[in-house]
């Protein structure tokens, strides 16, 4: 069974990944090594789905703000 493992990042931490990942593949391409391996994990932080956490004004707390959207 495939182990899977779950992180939570910001927007600014995200696109680091994405650039180093990208910077370690053209690495890769001009030592003429394969990068289909690095290619597959970009594509899958690229559709990695969103879990937006938004703050809303909760009128039955009167007035206290709550975390939505898990």
């Amino acid at each position: 069974m495939e182990e899977t493992r779950t992180i939570t990042i910001d927007k600014y931490d995200y696109k680091l990944m994405i650039n180093a990942l990208n910077e370690f593949r053209n690495a890769k391409l001009q030592e003429n090594i394969d990068t289909e391996i690095i290619d597959r994990l970009i594509i899958h932080l690229i559709k990695a789905p969103i879990n937006k956490k938004t703050l809303s004004l909760n009128k039955k707390l009167k007035g206290k703000y709550t975390i939505e959207g898990r």
